[in-house]
């Protein structure tokens, strides 16, 4: 044992010496391997070594890596005095980059940056004035989305308070809030009057101005809601074999389709866009293309994704490639508050469409590049969907949030996937499509689709011309 001890010893500094600090670190706390006095000496040698190298690392403007070290090197426990300065270095760097994204008016970024110096064990009263004014301007936001506009102005001072030196953003904040206190108590008299009176069309109109101002206000969501379900035309119903056990209930409203004029080839050919309807859960547009565009919600439109919303005829686009989903600008947007002509997005990320029209984009599941993307400002579709999937290989049905749809109750995750040129559903159960009884694993023959499971019941249809 004595030996094996002084073997790891001589390998550890012969590590150290050629510079390869992780192995000398490996080597070096090994529990038989530190009370050796030698052992004692080369630590202290490690962690100078580590300090020197996160020092090199933070002049090449590598912060990260530095923060490696400086981590690694305390984790070694020694009273070696050459840490604590690149810790106060490191730390000094790291409030500076949460005042930078403050002065941007990036809030949630900034939120972020104050959680990875505190997993750091970052302790600093500037610190923490800080992350007090982050929470309170994102809980102003918040409120301001609920059209809580006073209470959102009252948190706003409070910040002011708090911070000496305040950013830029959080005044253009301000202003933006006294300006839509002034108009929006009388748009929300004008759009319950208009209610009151079932004149739909212009509750749609003024709901779409509210929601401009307040994405998550209930009424005005509520009111827009109701005045679509006046003001839209009755049409044609799910298709199909088994259609009279469509799982589309009639609470759900007219499906605004043409079952004529469909996207696609031939009977049995994946579309490049189709409609998922679960039953009990919601309406979901897939989209097959590694590229789909963005725009207004046209007669004569052509974008995968049409928007009734103030936006341009093809204002964006989004392509899904081996380094991720990037996103492109036509015409102006923002990623996180941040305008961007091109941006690599991240799970969470928000995108702005012109002035208003927000969408969040996740990956919700681990296992599978498809994404989803939520309107979470009040805008819609030309069809009520809840949310919109882009498909890779597969999409999730499940429980959970790692589900691209979350499907209460159902306990065997069902999986859509691709095959070929068509589409192919894999579960643990047993499946009935279009009335007759299949096996757990089945490739659908006929773009139109009704499927019954165990917990679950879906149907599955070609996008038609009233979406765009």
């Amino acid at each position: 044992m004595f030996g094996c001890a002084w073997l790891a010893i001589r390998q550890a500094r012969e590590a150290l010496q050629q510079g390869r600090l992780e192995e000398a670190h490996r080597l070096l706390t090994q529990p038989a391997i530190r009370e050796h006095r030698a052992a004692g000496a080369l630590v202290v040698q490690l962690v100078r070594a580590y300090v020197e190298h996160g020092e090199r690392c933070l002049k090449q403007q590598e912060v990260e890596n530095a923060w490696r070290d400086l981590l690694h090197a305390e984790q070694l426990q020694t009273a070696e005095k050459s840490v604590d300065p690149l810790r106060q270095t490191l730390t000094c760097l790291g409030i500076a980059q949460v005042r930078a994204l403050l002065q941007a008016g990036d809030v949630r970024r900034a939120d972020e940056a104050i959680a990875h110096l505190r997993e750091r064990r970052v302790c600093s009263a500037e610190l923490q004035v800080l992350e007090e004014a982050t929470r309170d301007w994102l809980y102003a936001r918040a409120l301001a989305d609920r059209g809580e506009l006073a209470a959102a102005r009252e948190t706003v001072e409070r910040i002011h308070r708090r911070l000496l030196d305040w950013p830029a953003a959080l005044d253009r904040f301000a202003d933006d809030l006294d300006r839509q206190c002034e108009i929006f108590p009388g748009l929300l008299v004008r759009l319950h009057e208009a209610a009151d009176q079932g004149r739909w069309r212009e509750v749609v109109e003024l709901a779409e101005q509210v929601l401009a101002i307040a994405p998550q206000h209930a009424e005005a969501r509520k009111a827009r809601s109701r005045a679509w379900k006046a003001i839209e035309p009755v049409t044609v119903s799910l298709p199909g074999p088994d259609s009279h056990h469509s799982p589309l209930q009639a609470g759900r409203g007219p499906l605004s389709l043409s079952p004529l004029a469909e996207e696609g080839g031939g009977r049995g050919e994946l579309p490049p866009r189709f409609l998922l309807w679960i039953d009990g859960v919601g309406g979901y547009l897939v989209c097959m293309g590694a590229r789909v565009t963005f725009g207004q919600a046209l007669h004569d439109g052509h974008v995968d994704i049409p928007l009734v919303a103030d936006v341009s005829r093809l204002h964006a686009s989004l392509t899904r490639d081996a380094e991720g989903y990037i996103l492109e600008a036509v015409r102006p947007i923002q990623v996180n508050g941040r305008e961007v002509t091109r941006a690599l997005l991240q799970t969470s990320d928000r995108i702005t469409l012109g002035a208003s029209c927000q969408l969040q984009f996740r990956l919700p599941a681990p296992i599978s590049t498809s994404a989803r993307l939520d309107l979470v400002s009040g805008h819609r579709l030309p069809l009520s969907v809840d949310a919109i999937l882009l498909m890779a290989d597969t999409l999730i049905l499940g429980e959970g949030p790692q589900a691209h749809v979350n499907v209460p109750d159902l306990k065997q995750p069902l999986v859509l996937f691709r095959h070929k040129d068509t589409l192919g559903i894999r579960h643990g159960g047993k499946l009935c499509i279009n009335g007759r009884t299949s096996g757990e694993r089945l490739l659908l023959s006929d773009p139109h689709a009704t499927v019954h499971g165990e917990n679950i019941s879906f149907a599955i249809e070609p996008v038609g011309v009233r979406l765009g």
